[in-house]
């Protein structure tokens, strides 16, 4: 699905109006129907007590839609209006008056007083939140600022229309508080702001509301939503009478002395993504302690410098085995010591199959980008935002707050996928497709996710993924692996083992979810 900017969810609107003929108040019908109809799956609407707090736009418009369906549906429903009714246009203003004709008491006030004393005489279940909308920007101030913080005070649950109030539909930032919602249900299409934190935490759980524009005329054109769908599409072929040469060879250099875990994570993880041989190439004075670890790992000892890393004449070392290989891992716990570097900067050129460039190959190569143009072979970027800062000279802060547009602009300068890790995972293509992923949450902040993350896309490319493909793969099963892996522990004890043990599940997860899905269609 499709990601939207306000501006772009503006054009649509006007465009399903004008082009299509769909009435506006057909499309807030639409609007205020859905967002009742997911009420309906937290609470049995008969007696439930709803106080919806609606402003003066069609944000507000929406949140009228909602009080008639729930008084419907049996809820005792009261809203109050921001405003005075006569102040309000269009749809709004229409759905405004068949709330008053259908007896919904509507409170019309800016005193924040009068509006907690009848709160406390209602006492309500659920607070509906149709404040703001997407399009708002800056801080709430006056009383805006005290009615939000009183809703969030509250112990109602609280359900958002379109985005928390406070909450820049673009930038998912918001300036000294927002609402913070039990769930959200957006219109069309997710904007930016639903995806991108804080705002995706103060949206809770989100839904996207069916609002009757035809998707087939408009679902086209980037950053869309991974699905789970599309990662079954993605997932590699496995012929029954396949062999490990057909499912595909990965070459992971990594390592150094005190960083041997970083080699074997990435290594594992591209086997637990169906690799069919996985060798480790890294300096051979760690190599009794891989061997130990990897049992299923053909080893490569390579030449070192003084500090055991990998040595400035490893490239040549490495001959035989980039011409007997499908994909490659580089970088992994290398560390970024003066004798690597040269080894990686001759290495670099002579590479001629995918390869993923991940953690310290990143800051070595930050130094002389050029050499990313010298490239001969299709190649994934990895970093995180600091490791981007690395290469683009921007700071880390900056890049979190753009990492969409920034994530696509540098994937065409540096004409390679890239992969920018975070809340929420990038994966942006040269042509201008661009990916988000859903998946995952903070438990992945810690030492050797990435690792882990490097050898499942690794591990896809050598089953023939194509780089986009495999970055997809990878980066929403990880994410995937995380989200399983605390269904029985907890963020705070998350480490990157676990991601290796929950692979298998987070794949027959994939498969076994799609499997259910077509059994209830059928």
């Amino acid at each position: 699905m499709r990601l939207v900017t306000t501006k772009e969810m503006a054009k649509i609107d006007a465009w399903s109006i004008k082009k299509l003929g769909i009435p506006g108040m057909v499309l807030m019908e639409n609007a205020g129907r859905g967002c009742a109809n997911i009420i309906d799956e937290y609470f049995n609407p008969e007696d439930l007590k709803v106080m919806i707090i609606c402003g003066k736009g069609n944000n507000g418009g929406d949140g009228f839609v909602i009080a008639r369906h729930l008084q419907n549906r049996g809820a005792e429903v009261q809203t109050v209006l921001t405003g005075k009714g006569g102040s309000l246009k269009g749809d709004a203003l229409i759905n405004y008056r068949l709330c008053r004709n259908t007896r919904i008491p509507i409170h019309e006030t800016l005193d924040i007083r009068r509006i907690k004393k009848i709160f406390r005489d209602f006492q309500p279940d659920v607070i509906v939140d149709a404040v703001f909308g997407t399009g708002f920007t800056g801080a709430p101030r006056g009383m805006y600022h005290k009615l939000i913080e009183f809703m969030n005070s509250s112990d109602s649950f609280i359900f958002s229309v379109d985005i928390p109030s406070g909450v820049n539909g673009d930038t998912g930032q918001y300036i000294d508080v927002c609402v913070m919602a039990d769930a959200t249900g957006t219109m069309c299409f997710p904007k930016r702001g639903n995806y991108l934190y804080p705002g995706r935490a103060a949206c809770g759980d989100l839904y996207v509301v069916d609002i009757g524009i035809p998707y087939h005329l408009i679902d086209e054109g980037y950053p869309q939503i991974l699905e789970y769908d599309d990662i079954f599409e993605l997932m590699p072929v496995r012929p029954p009478d396949g062999h490990k040469g057909t499912f595909g060879t990965v070459l992971v250099i990594a390592g150094a002395r005190g960083f041997s875990g970083a080699a074997a994570m990435a290594s594992l993880a591209a086997l637990r993504a169906g690799a069919g041989m996985v060798r480790l190439a890294a300096p051979r004075g760690i190599m009794d302690a891989l061997e130990a670890k990897l049992l299923e790992v053909v080893k490569i000892p390579l030449s070192q410098t003084a500090d055991v890393t990998i040595g400035p004449d490893a490239a040549h070392e490495l001959s035989a085995a980039l011409k007997d290989t499908d994909a490659i891992i580089i970088g992994p716990g290398i560390t970024t010591n003066p004798g690597t570097s040269t080894f990686l900067f001759e290495l670099a050129p002579r590479i001629r199959v995918p390869a993923v460039i991940d953690a310290d190959a990143l800051n070595i190569l930050a130094r002389n980008p050029a050499v990313f143009k010298k490239m001969k072979a299709p190649y994934i970027l990895t970093p995180h935002p600091g490791e981007l800062g690395r290469i683009t000279g921007k700071n880390p802060q900056d890049i979190n707050q753009n990492r969409i547009d920034l994530s696509r602009k540098v994937s065409k300068d540096l004409n390679g996928v890239l992969v920018l890790k975070g809340a929420p995972t990038v994966v942006a293509m040269p042509d201008g497709e661009c990916y988000i992923n859903p998946t995952g949450n903070s438990g992945l902040a810690s030492a050797g996710s990435g690792d882990v993350l490097a050898g499942l896309i690794a591990g896809f490319l050598a089953q023939r993924s194509s780089p986009s493909q495999a970055s997809r793969l990878g980066v929403f099963l990880h994410g995937l692996c995380a989200d399983l892996c605390c269904e029985e522990k907890n963020e705070y004890s998350l480490i990157a083992g676990d991601l290796i043990d929950r692979i298998p599940d987070a794949i027959n997860y994939i498969l076994d979810r799609t499997y259910r899905e077509d059994q209830h269609d059928e």
